[in-house]
């Protein structure tokens, strides 16, 4: 059984998630929370494999959540699940420690793939984010000072 955690400020996105996820005989929903801050309290008390978290959230945001979740809980893995499409955010929070990040307009299948992925220690890494993985190797190694700055940062 995969132990999930959802981590999205609008009720009804962890709503539809928590339905939807429960239709897969392996997954199974244990905790939820609306914000970044919350998310960091729900991997320090509750026993989770994977967590589902969207970037754009008030007060504490996914990004700046990131870290401190992976400092926290090493071995949790963190998918990305936001409205921004992949070229904006995806590249940047794959090398800051999320294990596969994904758009909400991907197909409801993908989620659960790239869920169980995850659970085996792996990362989801989809074409278009291998895409500009690959484009990446191709320029210098300065990246620019913007592109390394977090949400709050920029």
């Amino acid at each position: 059984m995969i132990k999930i955690g959802i981590v999205d400020d609008h009720a009804i996105v962890r709503s539809g998630l928590r339905q939807f996820f429960s239709d897969q005989v392996d997954l199974r929903v244990v905790g939820e929370a609306g914000s970044g801050r919350e998310a960091i309290d729900l991997v320090r008390n509750v026993e989770l494999d994977i967590l589902v978290m969207d970037l754009s959230m008030p007060g504490q945001s996914g990004i700046d959540a990131l870290a401190m979740i992976r400092a926290k809980a090493p071995d949790v893995g963190i998918l990305i699940l936001s409205g921004y499409p992949e070229e904006h955010y995806a590249v940047n929070l794959i090398r800051q420690g999320a294990s596969g990040y994904l758009n909400k307009e991907c197909d409801p299948s993908e989620i659960v793939d790239a869920i169980r992925v995850i659970s085996l220690g792996k990362r989801y890494i989809t074409a278009s984010v291998a895409e500009l993985l690959a484009q990446q190797l191709n320029r210098p190694h300065d990246v620019a000072a913007h592109e390394q700055l977090s949400e709050r940062e920029f």
